[in-house]
């Protein structure tokens, strides 16, 4: 009796998963019949699992249609924003101005109002003054001869050098003589004589005078000055002011004079120091006032220069300066006009404005010194000649002027007229739509940038063909899929439907302005679609393909729905003829964007912010969210229907396991009892 006998053996590895499934191997499988069980169940999973695939496509491809609608929603969206801006009734009034010489008058817009376009003619104009105060010159102190130098009461403190003979001196040089001299022990007398003596070594005729009464040295020579040289030091030139002075040649005769005088009011020196810091009357600590701000004077800390200063970082309106030349401290108003300037006040208990020579006694408010010099401030006067004819004349209390064109703010920079030599300046208020150009691209780049998506998201597919040349049949062929939303109605239809609107009639009053074709704004008239495109190429003689197809892009007339670049000329013809009728074409109550914006609510949900208001329903569902609502619904479902095929393939596999172990335990006993009838025949046979 022939027995059945285990020849096969397992392939499967004992610790792997039916593919696909939750469904654990058959342990040992095969022991007893040779048979690999788990290669089997998987056989049969993966063809169950199999209709789960066209259902994972189409998840797929829904997924992307809903990527794809968000994209396209948040570019409407975009696209709605822009409504704001175009819809504001000053960008269809909006004027600039313009001068004919804006060096002499210049002119910009006032932010807020609107200019009536017209001639403007400055006939003449006299600029504003500053109200301005100047100190009594007598307010700074004459200098001492005979005094070192150090303490003589120059108005610039004289330094030492290192340059002279005895070591640490100043040095001065003339017509290239040198002179010594140190400022702690040389008086200005001693300097004068020296430098003297130096001019008349190499000029005889040459002099060095110092004339008391002006505070200045006066130096002739017949013969070119030379004052200074590299090899100086200390600032002796400086503090005698000839550094700045002039020398000038008459018939032969070569002079020059200090450029203002020696003496007068240090700034840099404090106000205690030796001769008052140059002040005739010393400056004593406390506080004073201008136009009511008040200031402290600490006489041994601070000098003129830090009082300067204070002066100009207060509030005080005013503007502080020292004017070295005429030794004068000089106050002007910031601001522009007849207007006064207060100086001192009760309680005030520095003596600082008698000291600089502004008050006669700094006890008395606004009683100014005998030699404190007033110029009260004026109006600027502007005459013109208006669009109308007319002739005017207005004031300013300040040189920006918005009383002779409305809406125009007018910069006078020189005097216009009269003997100023500038002929009348015109100030030109035109029709500007350079806002309203800026807006309209901006509502063309959002609305252009939604078709193109739509466009893309929608395109066909491309179909090719291949013919066999050994069958002379033709193949069709997908050379390219077409967009995720190709065939999708809503998107076609939320397309035409902008494209309708762009390209529509609105009710403005006029015949001629009543589309955005008509103010220069068109569609554009071509479109580029891809096509399948044969070429030649040498027999294949293992397929017999003889011809290949690719894609390619072909040109079509008519409109992709996009907006072509605004015409400028033609808006600007627009907006002269009837700017009415533009205006209305969009900011009208049937415009363009007030129809355009209430569509889009219902397509995005979001209500359409204009200038003024807020139009557009809001619908309980927009288009936008009916379209992903429906299409997760359909992903649900196939989701769930892939769960269903996942589900039945464990089942299946569970079965086909509890069958195969079945099975396998049946072989093994008949096996068993084959080994046994073995055993038994065997032993019959020996006992015969």
């Amino acid at each position: 009796m022939s027995g059945i006998s285990s020849t096969g053996s397992s392939t499967s590895s004992a610790d792997s998963t039916v593919y696909g499934t939750d469904v654990a191997p058959v342990t040992f499988p095969g022991i007893a019949s040779g048979i690999n069980y788990n290669a089997i169940i998987d056989k049969y999973t993966n063809l169950t699992l199999e209709q789960e695939k066209p259902l994972q496509t189409q998840v797929t491809s829904l997924n992307a249609q809903q990527a794809e609608l968000i994209k396209i929603q948040n570019l409407v969206t975009d696209f709605q924003d822009t409504f704001q801006a175009l819809s504001n009734p000053a960008l269809f009034t909006a004027t600039t101005p313009s001068s004919t010489n804006t060096s002499a008058v210049g002119a910009t817009s006032i932010s807020g109002q609107v200019a009536t376009p017209g001639a403007y003619t400055i006939d003449s104009a006299t600029l504003a003054t500053a109200t301005q105060i100047a100190g009594d010159p007598a307010a700074g102190g004459t200098v001492d001869a005979t005094t070192p130098l150090a303490s003589a009461g120059t108005s610039i403190s004289p330094q030492n050098g290192t340059a002279g003979s005895g070591g640490n001196e100043g040095q001065i040089t003339i017509d290239g003589v040198e002179v010594d001299y140190d400022v702690n022990s040389s008086t200005l007398q001693g300097v004068v004589a020296a430098l003297n003596t130096a001019l008349q070594t190499v000029d005889p005729t040459g002099s060095v005078t110092y004339n008391a009464a002006t505070q200045k040295v006066t130096i002739t020579s017949s013969q070119p000055l030379t004052l200074g040289s590299s090899s100086d030091s200390g600032n002796l030139l400086s503090v005698l002011k000839l550094d700045t002075a002039q020398i000038t040649d008459v018939a032969g005769t070569y002079s020059t004079s200090s450029s203002a005088a020696i003496g007068g009011i240090n700034l840099g020196a404090t106000f205690d120091t030796d001769q008052n810091a140059g002040f005739a009357t010393a400056v004593t600590g406390g506080t004073f006032s201008i136009n009511g701000v008040k200031f402290s004077v600490d006489a041994s800390g601070q000098n003129l220069n830090d009082i300067i200063n204070e002066i100009n970082q207060s509030s005080a309106g005013v503007i502080a300066t020292y004017d070295q030349t005429s030794s004068q401290l000089v106050l002007t108003a910031k601001a522009d006009g007849p207007q006064g300037i207060s100086l001192g006040a009760t309680g005030d208990s520095s003596n600082f404005l008698q000291a600089v020579g502004l008050l006669a006694n700094y006890t008395t408010p606004n009683q100014f010194s005998a030699g404190t010099q007033e110029t009260v401030g004026k109006s600027a006067q502007v005459v013109y000649t208006d669009a109308s004819g007319n002739i005017d004349t207005v004031y300013s209390n300040s040189n920006t002027v918005t009383n002779v064109v409305p809406g125009v703010q007018l910069s006078l920079q020189q005097d216009v007229g009269g003997s100023s030599g500038i002929a009348p300046v015109t100030i030109d208020v035109a029709q500007s739509s350079t806002a309203l150009q800026s807006a309209i691209g901006t509502f063309v780049d959002a609305y252009n940038k939604v078709i193109s998506e739509i466009n893309t998201a929608t395109a066909p597919p491309v179909v090719g063909s291949q013919s066999d040349d050994a069958t002379g049949s033709t193949e069709g062929t997908q050379l390219t899929k077409g967009g995720v939303l190709f065939n999708s109605q809503d998107i076609d239809g939320l397309k035409d439907q902008l494209v309708n609107f762009v390209s529509g009639l609105f009710d403005t009053g006029s015949d001629g302005y009543n589309s955005l074709a008509s103010i220069g704004l068109e569609l554009d008239s071509s479109f580029s679609v891809g096509v399948a495109t044969s070429g030649s190429s040498d027999s294949d003689a293992a397929t017999n393909n003889s011809d290949a197809t690719s894609v390619g892009t072909q040109q079509y007339d008519g409109t992709s729905g996009k907006l072509v670049a605004l015409d400028a000329t033609t808006l600007e013809t627009a907006l002269a003829a009837d700017p009415n009728a533009v205006s209305s074409l969009f900011t009208g109550a049937n415009g363009v964007l007030d129809q355009l914006g209430s569509y889009l609510t219902s397509v995005t949900g979001l209500p359409t912010q204009l200038n003024s208001s807020v139009i557009g329903t809001v619908p309980p569902q927009s288009l936008f969210q009916t379209v992903q609502a429906e299409n997760q619904d359909v992903i649900q479902s196939l989701q769930e229907q892939i769960t269903s095929v996942t589900n039945q393939a464990n089942m299946q596999a569970n079965l086909l396991r509890r069958e195969f172990v079945d099975s396998e335990v049946q072989i093994a006993q008949l096996q068993s009892m084959q080994s046994s009838l073995s055993s038994l025949l065997a032993g019959t046979s020996s006992t015969s």
